[in-house]
C-alpha cells in the first residue's frame, strides 16, 4: 500500500515559526477515514531562509469535525471495580460508628410512705405464750397450740373476748365466720382493730409486699382457711393482720391485707 503525503509551506519573509496545531492522516485502503479534528484554515509556517524545504505537502482528507473526547472505561480485572481515567481519586465514604453512651442514670425516686394506720393497737412482738412450744398440745382456749386460730383465741383473750371452743365449737378457721354468725356476731368486709380476719378455704384475698403502699400480690389460704388479729386499718380499707402458722412453719409474722372478710367478736 501506499500513503500519499505532501507538505504545504508557505514561506513568508517572516523569522517565527509558527507550530501547526492540527495535522490530518488517512490510510488509503481504509474503509472510512480516521481523522483527528481538522483545521478550518491552513497553518502557515514561517521558516529561516537557511532551513532545507521538503518539496511535498501533506494533503487533508475531508473527515467529520470531532471537539469532544470521550473518557474511557477501564474494568479492573481482579476487584471488578469501574475506574474512569482522568478522573478524580474517588474520596472514601467516612465510617460512621454508632456509640451508644449509656444516659446519666436517673436519681431512684423516693419510696412512697405507707401510709398512716387510721387506728393501731400496740402489739408488735411475738409475745404468744406458746411460740416454743413442740408439742400439738391444746391451749386454754380448746384449739392446737401454735396454729392460726390459737394465736387469734389468745389475742382476743387479751382484750376481755375468750372464746371456748368446747362449748362454741368454732373448730377450723374456714368455719369461724359461719360460727361468729350463729352466735350473733357481726361479720362483714370493714376492718377494725381487734377484729379476727377470715379466710375460707383455698380463698383469695389482696396482698402488699412489705412496704408497699399499694397492693401488688395475692394471698391464698390453705384448706383449712385462715384467720389473724387486725392490727391496724389503713385509710385505703386494708389491714395489718397479726398471725401463726401463715407459712405452715407455726411461727409468728405480720402482712398487710385486705382480707375477704372480718369478725367483729365481743
Amino acid at each position: 500500500m501506499r500513503v500519499r503525503r505532501s507538505l504545504l509551506l508557505l514561506v513568508p519573509t517572516m523569522a517565527a515559526v509558527v507550530t501547526p496545531t492540527v495535522l490530518a492522516l488517512t490510510h488509503a485502503s481504509a474503509a472510512a477515514p480516521v481523522a483527528a479534528t481538522s483545521a478550518a484554515a491552513p497553518v502557515v509556517v514561517a521558516l529561516p531562509a537557511a532551513l532545507e524545504m521538503h518539496p511535498t505537502v501533506l494533503a487533508a482528507q475531508a473527515a467529520p469535525r470531532r471537539t469532544a473526547v470521550r473518557p474511557v472505561t477501564v474494568v479492573h480485572p481482579v476487584a471488578h471495580r469501574i475506574v474512569v481515567k482522568a478522573a478524580a481519586k474517588p474520596i472514601a465514604k467516612p465510617v460512621v460508628k454508632t456509640v451508644q453512651v449509656a444516659a446519666p442514670a436517673a436519681p431512684a425516686p423516693a419510696p412512697a410512705a405507707a401510709p398512716a394506720p387510721v387506728t393501731t393497737q400496740t402489739a408488735g412482738t411475738d409475745d404468744y405464750p406458746y411460740r416454743t412450744a413442740t408439742t400439738n398440745a391444746s391451749d386454754p382456749w380448746g384449739f392446737t397450740e401454735r396454729q392460726c386460730v390459737s394465736f387469734a383465741a389468745w389475742r382476743l383473750s387479751q382484750h376481755g373476748h375468750a372464746l371456748n371452743n368446747a362449748q362454741q365449737n368454732w373448730g377450723s378457721a374456714l368455719t369461724w365466720d359461719d360460727t361468729a354468725r350463729k352466735l350473733g356476731m357481726a361479720v362483714s368486709s370493714t376492718p377494725t382493730v381487734g377484729a379476727v380476719a377470715q379466710w375460707n378455704a383455698d380463698e383469695s384475698s389482696p396482698f402488699y409486699a412489705p412496704g408497699s403502699s399499694t397492693a401488688n400480690g395475692t394471698f391464698t389460704s390453705g384448706g383449712y382457711g385462715h384467720v389473724g388479729w387486725v392490727k391496724a386499718v389503713y385509710a385505703d380499707g386494708s389491714a395489718l393482720v397479726e398471725q401463726y402458722n401463715m407459712g405452715g412453719n407455726r411461727s409468728y409474722s405480720v402482712m398487710r391485707v385486705k382480707a375477704p372478710r372480718y369478725l367483729h367478736i365481743g
